[in-house]
């Protein structure tokens, strides 16, 4: 089993000083993975029992068994990362500066597809699939896939409801949350406040919760059922949401294959009122004949069982 599987399921019990190692670990796994219990204690602040005890919190013998599992997880990676990590080091000047971001970005999906597990995966997409209303709470430059997300399960027909400080009172649209309900909270370090605040609420008022944001350990992880941890790092002023908006496109897809024929309909009624409005320029018969293709080519992963 993945340790990005087990810190989720885990990650509830472990205490301020465990989060603090487990931290220290993720943000610099290629060195943890060799530093001995007492070396990584004093890299990360914490005392020696603190890292022995996070260990067995996680359900591994002791810290020796927690390493050897971390370095074959490393290693798993370790040659697309370090050939991805070599070519960026290669930029030299201003014109190489489109190909640093973007092969920046390529490094952030491949450690987040790395992290991410398959169980906490589908979980996430059941929850979506069976929750009566969806309330996603992207604040700032998390915005970008906050949107995306709702905007496109509101177009499958899911009672998705976007959370906009200012735009009305959060707390008013949350009022009545309970647990037949989901929210998600999208949110990277320095992590938004009200972020923080609206999944503390839904999951005080029992409602599901999950969480994209860059660490198993981060502030929403504490309240969430499922957390999907992201990559964003770039040398620029801004963060990177690739990986994130990749997330949520990987998300709408897998739920919109859970209901596939009813999906294929949608489309159908989407792009006949698209083109009776004369909203689009080009033709959309083609193009809506490649959607159904490829969601046809999906079927058979449109079983829970697959799913």
């Amino acid at each position: 089993m993945k340790i990005s599987t087990l810190i989720s399921e885990k990650q509830s019990k472990l205490t301020a000083g465990q989060k603090r190692a487990l931290q220290y670990i993720l943000d610099h796994t290629d060195e943890s993975v060799f530093l001995t219990a007492t070396k990584l204690s004093k890299k990360a602040g914490v005392g020696e029992a603190t890292v022995v005890r996070l260990a067995q919190v996680l359900g591994f013998q002791g810290y020796s068994d927690m390493q050897r599992h971390l370095r074959e997880e490393f290693q798993d990676r370790l040659s697309t990362v370090t050939r991805l990590e070599k070519s960026i080091k290669n930029v030299r000047n201003e014109g190489d500066l489109l190909k640093k971001i973007i092969q920046q970005d390529i490094q952030n999906l491949t450690r987040t597809l790395n992290e991410i597990s398959s169980e906490t995966f589908q979980k996430a997409v059941k929850d979506i699939t069976e929750s009566r209303t969806i309330y996603v709470a992207g604040l700032r430059g998390s915005h970008a896939p906050a949107i995306i997300l709702g905007l496109y399960l509101n177009f499958l027909k899911k009672d998705a409801r976007l959370l906009v400080p200012g735009y009305g009172d959060v707390w008013n649209v949350l009022f009545g949350l309970g647990p037949d309900d989901l929210v998600i909270g999208i949110s990277f370090p320095r992590y938004t406040r009200l972020t923080v605040e609206i999944l503390e609420y839904a999951h005080n008022h029992g409602a599901k919760v999950g969480a994209i944001t860059d660490s198993l350990v981060s502030p929403l992880a504490e309240y969430a059922d499922w957390v999907l941890p992201v990559y964003s790092r770039m040398d620029s002023f801004i963060e990177s949401f690739t990986a994130s908006i990749s997330i949520a496109n990987a998300l709408l897809t897998a739920v919109s294959i859970r209901n596939l024929d009813q999906t294929l309909q949608i489309l159908q009624e989407k792009e006949d009122l698209w083109k009776e409005k004369n909203i689009y320029i080009s033709p959309a018969s083609s193009d809506i004949q490649q959607k159904k293709t490829m969601l046809e080519s999906m079927r058979p992963f449109s079983s829970d069982k697959l799913l």
